[in-house]
């Protein structure tokens, strides 16, 4: 029976179904087969054609709880002005016609998909197929996603379920936490895997095909995300070995070798440091195009809103790497403690080690980055017309760039420069300089200061905001625990820096950081270096 002619039709496609059953084939395809959120929005829609106003009233809650609104299970595109409008606007607080127009453009845009499955539904009758795959192409959710990850979208069963009662009987009190600690490591690389893949099918490809953003800027926010995934997907492949022993992990230390330590652990820890040390950039990014492309910043609110994002947003799944990698030395450690073999115990205490290694060395790059960015900010924002050309730094530092040079540390002090003038400043730590910042409106300034009116005029007893550590000496102040000296010498003379941090503890990183010589104490020195002559031997007091 040939229940619609959709080349001759007049009627919306869902007139052509006589007798009315045959809308139940086709629906039960559908859900076979496709995303089924276009179909039952597109027969929502077509109801409110015939409602009255009343009517219109109350089924306009049910259709946006359903279709629309952001949390929606059956989420479906919009047109941006709706979604905008309803942003603005409770849904019943809109009139009757204005809920019956947006429902009609929501329908209009579900047709082309929905035409697209009344097309694959009436060639596979045709031809005799009874909910086969479609014949005219993949839905998009089964163009986008691999067969691999489509099972990731399951949570895998629990070990004890698949596990015979009588292996289960077997096994003493330790092998079970055992056990359960291994099952917990599979379980949760699965879900880290399904979290990875969203990143993939919901955002990178999405707005590659869309043309929303270039593959590069993409390659730039996502680097090597599909290396990544593999390697994670070979983790979970290895759950598998449950299977060959009645769900009971025997062994594990060779697999956990193979995948932190050599050449594989080489590769993955270059993978994660070029993934996660770029994630504070693109959280930056994707927040400032945001704001400035209502187009990049529709299509976020969208995909965020996918049941496959678990209500996470966008900034919210970047850093699911790096927090995956925090986890895994202790894991292994738990398991560890609880394997009674001794070989495969040190084995897989070994494996632990490797990931410490690996989460230490990309937290380093993770820190290198930050810090450049910090420091590209601060020249971008840089001013030196603070500096006097009558000072001896003016000629190598008036075109000072910060970026070519490491950040060790950073933190807000007040430079005292008298006990009537304080000033506020971003001090940085650049290996051999320390560098006094003033912040004005948009600006970084570099500013020199002076310690009387009467000197400034004459350009005398001008203190630089650079700071040369490698002539430099430091001694705390005894009235204030936060506080430090900076003693600085020169062939000619010699300027005292009074700095406070914000806290005690700052005050110990910024030496720390500034990686000087550990301080004489004053009994070890026997002289106070602020009594000495400019010039003199002037020596650092500092006790933590």
């Amino acid at each position: 029976v040939d229940f619609f002619h959709l080349d001759t039709s007049p009627y919306p496609p869902f007139l052509c179904f006589r007798p009315p059953t045959h809308l139940l084939v086709f629906l039960h395809h559908v859900m076979l087969q496709f995303d089924c959120a276009p179909v039952l929005c597109y027969l929502h829609a077509d109801m409110f054609k015939n409602l009255s106003a009343k009517e219109t009233k109350k089924h306009f809650g049910d259709f946006y709880n359903s279709f629309l609104d952001k949390g929606a299970i059956l989420r479906v595109s919009v047109p941006v002005h709706v979604s905008n409008e309803l942003d603005r606007t409770r849904p019943e607080l809109l009139s009757e016609d204005q809920q019956r127009r947006y429902a009609q453009e929501v329908q209009n845009m579900q047709t082309m998909e929905v035409l697209r499955q009344l097309e694959d539904f009436r060639s596979e009758k045709k031809h005799g197929l009874a909910f086969t795959s479609s014949s005219s192409g993949p839905s998009l959710q089964q163009e986008e996603v691999e067969p691999r990850l489509l099972e990731l979208e399951q949570d895998p069963p629990n070990w004890r379920e698949l596990a015979s009662s009588e292996v289960l009987s077997k096994l003493s009190k330790k092998e079970m936490k055992r056990q359960e600690v291994i099952n917990e490591l599979f379980a949760t690389e699965h879900a880290h895997v399904r979290m990875l893949s969203v990143l993939q099918t919901v955002f990178y490809r999405p707005l590659e095909r869309e043309e929303i953003m270039s593959t590069t800027e993409l390659d730039a926010i996502f680097p090597s995300l599909d290396d990544i995934i593999d390697l994670h997907c070979k983790s979970v492949l290895h759950s598998r070995l449950r299977q060959e022993d009645g769900f009971v992990v025997k062994t594990i230390s060779t697999p956990l070798l193979n995948r932190f330590n050599g050449s594989e652990g080489d590769w993955f820890q270059k993978l994660a440091a070029r993934f996660c040390s770029h994630q504070s950039w693109a959280l930056d990014l994707i927040k400032s195009r945001q704001k400035k492309d209502p187009r990049f910043n529709a299509f976020i609110l969208d995909a965020e809103s996918k049941p496959q994002c678990r209500r996470l947003q966008l900034k919210d799944i970047i850093p699911i790497e790096m927090q995956r990698l925090t986890k895994y030395p202790l894991l292994l450690e738990n398991i560890a403690k609880s394997t009674e073999d001794n070989a495969e115990r040190e084995n897989i205490q070994q494996a632990a080690e490797c990931c410490r290694k690996i989460l230490n060395h990309v937290n380093e790059e993770v820190k290198y980055m930050e810090n450049l960015l910090t420091l590209k900010d601060y020249q971008r924002r840089l001013d030196t017309s603070g500096l006097k050309p009558s000072n001896e730094l003016y000629l190598e530092y008036k075109n000072f760039d910060l970026t070519t040079r490491s950040m060790l540390y950073e933190g807000a002090l007040t430079w005292r420069v008298t006990k009537e003038k304080a000033i506020d400043v971003q001090g940085v730590l650049l290996g051999d300089l320390l560098v006094l910042l003033q912040k004005q409106d948009d600006k970084m300034l570099l500013k020199c200061q002076s310690k009387s009116i009467i000197a400034a005029q004459e350009g005398k007893q001008m203190l630089s905001p650079i700071i040369k550590l490698d002539s430099a000496f430091l001694r705390e102040v005894a009235t204030d625990r936060k506080a430090f000296y900076v003693i600085f010498t020169w062939d000619s003379g010699a300027q005292i820096y009074e700095l406070v941090a914000q806290s005690v503890g700052e005050r110990k990183l910024f030496f720390l950081s500034s990686r000087l010589q550990p301080p004489l104490s004053p009994i070890e020195n026997g002289a106070d270096p602020l009594k000495n002559n400019a010039g003199k031997n002037l020596y650092c007091f500092f006790s933590f």
